[in-house]
């Protein structure tokens, strides 16, 4: 049989093949983004409804034709939220609070994190197994001691030892509604969330080359000035990740800002309450409700949506690089 033959017979096969083979990850291709498609609508499902209910006027609502698109649409729902989340002082509590707190518990986490995987010392993995056990804890259990402590804050009870000499009587200082209850924790690497974040950074500083912190010390840098000029430099993916986490956390965190705070309130108290009271307040009844309470909804998350987008990006090109995968 020539060369010839053997060919003629051979093509036939392999186009027969390569078609099976084209065919069978064409399935596979539509299969997966059916899926895609099919999980994300149920993610956004709630977002959709949002934005729908959020346009709707109350005929929208009487109406049971109406799903999606309002037949009298109005922006009135986002005017009546503006006013009953007193949005601009709200955000600017949240901004002072919560913002500023998760940037102190970005960089103190990164501190004790740097610690714990470069430097050796007594007791170091039981340490670490309590920094990890804080992330079991729920807050919970913390949040009346922490109340007390708040309440009556002695600077390390000092104060309670003053006031037991005869004569004095030293005031105590309330810290209630008050930033610090935030920002203290947050200062010395006990803020919400305090223990994941440590676990995060230390993953991804193990990893870093030992090489790189050896070559500043022999230019003469002690490890501080090695940590802000070497790693810092040098852990963009992992900043970037645990800056994202904290300041999600914290924007949404709502049991200890309720607890702390009798005015004042950041966002996430005001949304918790605009059903009842700050509605009512307003002249508007609870049958009528869902499109105000929708418009506040957006603008709550409205600022951590944005500034996700214009990151997820990066944020998703680093989780694989922080030692969090799986």
């Amino acid at each position: 049989m020539t060369k010839e033959t053997k060919l003629k017979k051979t093509v036939p096969f392999l186009n027969k093949h390569k078609l099976k083979e084209t065919g069978a990850n064409l399935v596979v291709s539509i299969f997966r983004y059916v899926l895609l498609i099919a999980i994300s609508y149920i993610i956004l499902y709630p977002l959709f409804a949002m934005i729908a209910y959020s346009f709707q006027a109350r005929f929208d609502i009487m109406d049971t034709s109406v799903t999606w698109i309002p037949k009298m649409g109005t922006l009135e729902n986002y005017s009546l939220a503006w006013k009953a989340l007193d949005y601009p002082n709200s955000l600017l509590n949240t901004l002072l609070i919560h913002l500023v707190s998760a940037f102190l518990e970005i960089f103190s986490c990164a501190i004790a994190a740097y610690g714990f995987s470069r430097f050796k010392f007594k007791c170091r993995g039981l340490l670490f197994g309590v920094v990890l056990f804080t992330a079991i804890v729920p807050v919970q259990i913390l949040v009346l001691p922490l109340f007390l402590n708040y309440q009556y804050f002695g600077f390390g009870y000092i104060v309670n030892l003053l006031n037991l000499i005869p004569g004095v009587n030293i005031p105590y200082i309330s810290l209630i509604d008050s930033p610090l209850t935030f920002w203290l924790p947050s200062i010395f690497g006990v803020g919400l969330r305090s223990g994941l974040f440590i676990f995060i950074y230390r993953q991804f500083f193990m990893g870093l080359p030992k090489e790189l912190e050896e070559a500043s010390w022999i230019d003469g840098c002690n490890p501080l000035m090695t940590f802000f000029r070497v790693v810092i430099p040098s852990s963009g993916v992992v900043f970037l990740t645990v800056s994202i986490f904290a300041i999600i956390w914290h924007w949404n965190e709502y049991y200890e800002s309720v607890i702390f705070f009798t005015n004042s309130f950041p966002l996430s108290v005001m949304l918790s309450s605009i059903r009842g009271s700050a509605l009512h307040n307003l002249g508007y009844s609870d049958a009528f409700a869902a499109p105000p309470v929708s418009a506040a909804c957006l603008m709550f998350i409205a600022p951590v949506l944005i500034m996700y987008l214009f990151l997820q990006k990066k944020f998703i090109q680093s989780i694989d690089r922080v030692g969090i995968v799986g």
